[in-house]
């Protein structure tokens, strides 16, 4: 007994060898011979396969067309035939990927919708009726697709609905598991991900629902529908039940960050890293980098050897924590964050973006997977300030995102417009060309800075210079803001501590970083605890080289207690030290008060670090103050600090600094200068005890290999402004010079 619609197995006339085509007769033949079944067996679907391998072949369109027409007159006299429809999807959706014509794509959705209706139990059917309709979605030449798409009725919803059913008719269908939940992903749509979900939870119990590319992508719906314990589940699943460890613990090191669990997901990926050797595993691991890594970052990569490829991806997430001053892992942590927001919410739902446009001021070819404002976000995060604006017929639908920086003029503005597509936003180079005459376009972006006050403002003087300013401050932002990326530290409130340094060899001559602060009083937000006022704060530093690479570091937790709260105007000063290696380094300085959202960052103040046990070296120089409030606690004495390096006038300053690697008794001639910014060298009385002296001086080692010196510097008769005190030493047997200097500013002394 055969099946129906099996009664006729006739082959189309093509120009293709005849031993291919008694192969894929026998195929179908057989297929039809089996025993009657609730659904496709895998040897007709097989067969299926042989005749799409078949029709694959053929490149060249006149042969289809004259193919798909002597079908088609075969197919009037068969119109119940199922294979015939499924032969002439083939052929349709051949011609489509040969010609490009959306035509052909509705023609092969038209025929295998027809099998699918003659036999709803074929799961091919309903399988290429999906795929058909995907290739109809993304298709170049539709304009109004994204508005159908909120109505239901895109093709890309058909697709899914096609997937559906074809999974329905047989739940074990993997491959139409696996390109539903794809094409949910892509589309965003709730519903669209809980119909992928509901089929992908349907065959978990079934042979395709624990085939690893089916469990791989319901982990990814899982996530999507922010079922982050059934995506941990099915991505632990993908990797046990065989698929690519690296592929997978990536996936799991993204879910566990999602979940709020940062050292598991740290964990992870570490352990992604030491699977990344195949080529899947190492694809996916650079998806989270592409998107914020510069060209050459990417080409390095690419080219590594396999076995280098995991130290590479250490140091590339590392380098952002260093720049940014963040923790170790924190930047990759926030990147999982930040991609799924932007998938979330500024993904594209077609692969064919908008066509370039003259207001168009980046153009991104390496993807199509987000718009503009998705490439903005994964580089630079929340903006700080948001604005939109619509006026139908007056100014195009527009967004503006603001991002503060510390230092003037250099705040990013970006503008994005949606040119050519409701769904993809393109950054733009002016405001100018959206707004046009609307004061109000420009009124909304007041805040983002003056031009566009002043633009809102009709018939405004120098217009065209306001316009002209505005298109350069635009372009400069989007140029770096492409180029760069970005995780700043951000407080409520600023402590704005002041911070010095100085290097100084330790007990054995190995160099050390002191970095001392002082941070305003009434910027603190203290606790009460026993009767007192407790300042609990987290202090770091963070040495580093110009690769980004960690050279030193301190983190630690200081609790600073006072019978009463801190005087207004008066300051918390304290110093941290650090072992450093020789070399010319820089340091981030980061201070947080745990009872507050309040907090600093002093970025990337450059040092050099001498080689104190090789040689004649000297220490810096350490100016201080007696009665400062903080002095430097060492076993030969204390010496006193200064954290603001400020001396009211009329003051006396203390210098200390250390000779390396002369012996004791050793004659070093010294010259000291003060130097006003901006004016000549001054030469004054600095050295107390009455008589003064002269700035070319002779000094005396006082022991071997190191010699500390104590002087006290009288100020009196420098004027209020900044100064530079420089001290040169000399060797006396080599005949070497070092220089060693010291900023400090003088202040009006304070009313008694």
């Amino acid at each position: 007994m055969r099946r129906a619609g099996c009664s006729d197995v006739r082959m189309p006339t093509l120009l293709w060898d005849r031993g291919a085509r008694r192969l894929l007769v026998g195929a179908l033949l057989t297929a039809c011979a089996a025993l009657p079944a609730p659904a496709q067996t895998p040897q007709e679907r097989a067969a299926f396969d042989s005749l799409r391998a078949a029709f694959a072949q053929l490149a060249d369109s006149t042969v289809l067309l004259a193919s798909e027409r002597g079908r088609i007159e075969h197919a009037r006299q068969h119109r119940g035939d199922p294979l015939v429809h499924m032969e002439l999807g083939f052929l349709a959706f051949r011609l489509g990927e040969v010609t490009g014509a959306r035509k052909h794509y509705d023609d092969a959705a038209s025929e295998f919708e027809w099998a699918a209706e003659l036999r709803a139990d074929w799961p091919y059917a309903w399988y290429w009726l999906g795929v058909s309709e995907l290739a109809i979605g993304e298709h170049p030449g539709i304009v109004i697709e994204n508005i159908r798409q909120w109505l239901g009725l895109d093709a890309l919803s058909k697709g899914v609905r096609a997937f559906a059913r074809a999974l329905e008719a047989d739940p074990s269908f993997s491959s139409a598991l696996v390109d539903l939940a794809t094409t949910a992903l892509r589309q965003r749509i709730a519903p669209r991900l809980a119909v992928a979900q509901r089929a992908l939870r349907l065959a978990a119990e079934t042979p395709g629902g624990r085939v690893p590319a089916v469990l791989l992508v319901r982990g990814r719906v899982e996530r999507q529908l922010e079922e982050n314990d059934s995506a941990l589940a099915a991505f632990r699943a993908f990797v046990g039940a065989g698929g690519d460890r690296g592929v997978g613990l990536a996936e799991v090191a993204r879910t566990l960050a999602l979940m709020g669990r940062p050292d598991s997901a740290a964990g992870a990926y570490r352990g992604a890293l030491a699977a990344a050797g195949t080529d899947a595993a190492r694809a996916e691991l650079r998806r989270d980098v592409r998107w914020i890594a510069t060209p050459g970052e990417l080409s390095v990569f690419d080219e590594l050897p396999s076995d280098s490829a995991s130290a590479w991806l250490v140091q590339f997430w590392s380098a952002r924590d260093v720049f940014d001053g963040r923790r170790p892992g924190e930047r990759l942590l926030e990147q999982f964050r930040r991609y799924e927001y932007a998938r979330r919410n500024f993904q594209l739902v077609s692969r064919h973006r908008a066509r370039s446009d003259v207001l168009l001021a980046f153009r991104d070819t390496t993807q199509d997977e987000l718009d503009d404002r998705g490439v903005i976000y994964l580089r630079h995060g929340e903006p700080d300030r948001r604005a939109r604006y619509t006026a139908v017929g007056i100014a195009e639908p527009n967004e503006s995102w603001l991002y503060r920086r510390s230092e003037p003029g250099e705040d990013l503005i970006f503008h994005f417009v949606p040119i050519g597509d409701v769904q993809d936003y393109r950054l733009v180079e002016s405001l100018v060309g959206v707004c046009h005459e609307d004061i109000n376009c420009y009124a909304v972006r007041a805040e983002f800075a003056d031009v566009y006050d002043r633009l809102q403002i009709p018939g405004a003087v120098g217009r065209a210079n306001l316009e002209g300013t505005e298109r350069f401050m635009v372009r400069r932002s989007v140029e770096r803001g492409t180029h760069s990326d970005t995780y700043a530290l951000r407080f409520a409130s600023s402590l704005r501590p002041i911070v010095s340094s100085f290097v100084v060899g330790d007990q054995v001559r190995e160099p050390e970083l002191h970095v001392v602060f002082a941070i305003p009083a009434g910027r603190l937000h203290p606790l009460e605890a026993s009767g007192a006022q407790a300042y609990a704060l987290e202090l770091r530093v963070l040495v580093f080289d110009s690769l980004m690479r960690v050279i030193a570091s301190a983190d630690t937790l200081r609790v600073f207690r006072s019978a009463q709260r801190l005087a207004e105007g008066s300051f918390l000063t304290e110093q941290l030290t650090v072992a450093v290696p020789p070399g010319t380094w820089r340091f981030h300085f980061i201070v947080e008060e745990l009872q507050a959202s309040a907090g600093a960052i002093v970025t990337a103040r450059a040092f050099e670090v001498p080689r104190f046990a090789e040689g004649f070296s000297a220490s810096d120089l350490v100016l201080g103050r007696e009665g400062s409030g903080l002095a430097w606690r060492r076993p030969e004495g204390a010496v006193p600090l200064n954290p603001l390096l400020t001396f009211p006038q009329g003051a006396a300053a203390t210098l200390f600094y250390e000779v390396y690697g002369l012996p004791q008794g050793a004659e070093i001639e010294t010259r000291v200068r003060v130097v006003r910014r901006g004016g000549r060298s001054i030469f004054r009385r600095l050295f107390g005890r009455g008589g003064g002296a002269d700035l070319a001086y002779t000094s005396v080692t006082d022991a071997p290999n190191r010699s500390r010196v104590h002087q006290q510097l009288d100020l009196t008769g420098l004027g209020r402004g900044r100064y530079t005190l420089e001290v040169q030493l000399t060797d006396p047997g080599s005949g070497r010079r070092l220089t060693r200097s010291s900023s400090f500013e003088i202040v009006a002394a304070r009313a008694p």
